[in-house]
């Protein structure tokens, strides 16, 4: 398995080759810097992509041997958008999970009670949700996650334990974070890009794409996302599949017991 580890310990190898050849055989420095820029390229693709669980564990899917799905929701609470979905989410007895940013649980506490009320559960997504959070120190990451479960918690009274990283970009220090947290990192199987596409590509892309053990990407912060869940949860019914918590995809508390 390729991770940060491993990934380490098979560069450090491939150095030490690299410089006992040397010894025997001429070994330009293009054959250092292909094994650099290999190395390089591998980080990126492992700190951008969160199922290939590179630093830490998350759980991006469920047991595909049921046609059950989670649906999640990135980056509310939004004061028009997010009581829509909840409406729409009622009219199909669908239950989802809300990853939260802290400012907006604290800016919007009444939607969030309300979301919970209707059975939904909320998770962790960072205080702020800045664009350089995987920037700061493991610090400094860790009191923006306990922030964000204290607004949760006074607005619920429960303790979210599920957290969703900013971006899906992680890094050593986001894992220490973390740990030091306690939270579980939950990651997705099939990214909708209800934020950049339009209604039409998600809406086929997410027909296509649906499978068995599948956690959905989505973003209660977008207009589109209400045109995008008509098209969608009736195609779910109609193609028989299920939409469960993610407690129970991924038999996981959602809160820690207090």
């Amino acid at each position: 398995m390729l991770n940060y580890r491993n990934i380490n310990i098979l560069f450090f190898i491939a150095i030490l080759m690299l410089i006992v050849v040397s010894n025997y055989y001429e070994v330009g420095i293009f054959a250092y810097l292909v094994l650099i820029a290999v190395y390089i390229l591998l980080i990126v693709i492992g700190t951008f992509s969160i199922r290939q669980n590179f630093y830490f564990k998350s759980l991006n899917s469920g047991n595909t041997s049921k046609k059950e799905i989670a649906l999640t929701f990135d980056d509310g609470p939004h004061p028009d958008i997010t009581p829509e979905v909840l409406n729409l989410l009622d009219a199909y007895a669908v239950k989802a999970t809300f990853f939260c940013i802290g400012k907006q649980v604290d800016n919007y506490k009444e939607i969030v009670k309300e979301a919970d009320k209707r059975g939904h559960i909320i998770g962790n997504h960072s205080y702020y949700h800045g664009h350089l959070f995987d920037l700061q120190s493991s610090v400094k990451m860790t009191h923006e996650l306990n922030q964000t479960r204290n607004s949760i918690y006074h607005a619920i009274g429960k303790m979210a334990n599920l957290f969703r990283p900013p971006f899906g970009v992680t890094n050593p220090l986001l894992k220490i974070a973390v740990n030091n947290a306690n939270l579980i990192s939950i990651g997705w199987s099939i990214r909708s890009f209800d934020t950049n596409r339009s209604q039409e590509y998600v809406i086929s892309r997410l027909k296509k794409n649906t499978h068995p053990g599948a956690i959905i990407l989505l973003h209660d912060t977008r207009e589109k996302v209400i045109p995008i869940l008509k098209a969608f949860l009736p195609w779910l019914q109609q193609n028989g599949y299920l939409v469960v918590s993610l407690e129970k995809l991924l038999q996981i508390k959602a809160y820690e017991t207090i």
